[in-house]
């Protein structure tokens, strides 16, 4: 029986061409700013690690594990995106998504799962007006952890009082939130974004 959801933010809570284009931006500022390179030269460099990692990964590569790839580290990254932009200047109330999202709370555990930082996190949240929603919040600052590394679905799981396979994980990437959780028997579902997340306002099945 299914006690909690995690949900994965970033593709599966909203989908955003500009966050997305912003967050790449932030990347290539960043390697700039700490390699003292131009801004052309480090946009090569990531994109080109991006095509290798992806290639031997499978599937695309998210830019902390690209840039932590370089050596950069984790809280340096976190620190530049934030300064870099701010999500709330680009999203809007999704009223479809907490209406079905406050239907699931009243049966379940809520939860984000997301290699986020805390900081654009909730500014995401805020964005969306879903704070309060969710009964945690796992950001990378929780437990200094990054999907897909099990430690994380699995220390979630146990802060919700869950176990793994009373867990329903949400997510848009295969390879980063359903694979790692899917081995430790976790009930999972692919989205590629909140419109797929309206059906679950009819009930679960697992």
């Amino acid at each position: 029986m299914i006690k909690a959801i995690l949900f994965d933010l970033d593709g599966t809570l909203y989908k955003s061409e500009i966050i997305r284009r912003k967050f790449a931006e932030a990347a290539y500022n960043t390697i700039a700013k700490l390699k003292n390179i131009s801004l052309e030269k480090a946009q090569l460099l990531i994109e080109e690690r991006r095509e290798e990692l992806q290639k031997k990964r499978g599937s695309a590569v998210p830019y902390t594990l690209t840039l932590l790839s370089f050596g950069i580290p984790i809280a340096q990254w976190h620190k530049e995106n934030i300064a870099f932009f701010d999500p709330r200047e680009y999203l809007v109330e999704d009223k479809n998504l907490k209406k079905i999202l406050a239907e699931l709370k009243r049966r379940y555990r809520l939860a984000i799962l997301t290699n986020n930082n805390t900081v654009q996190a909730e500014r995401i949240l805020e964005a969306l007006n879903l704070n309060g929603v969710f009964d945690r919040v796992f950001t990378y600052n929780t437990f200094k952890l990054l999907k897909p590394d099990p430690e994380f679905f699995k220390k979630a799981a146990a802060q919700l009082n869950a176990k793994p396979t009373e867990c329903l994980v949400v997510g848009d990437r295969y390879c980063i939130d359903l694979n790692p959780a899917k081995e430790l028997g976790m009930h999972i579902l692919e989205v590629i974004g909140p419109l797929d997340i309206y059906n679950l306002g009819s009930g679960l099945d697992f």
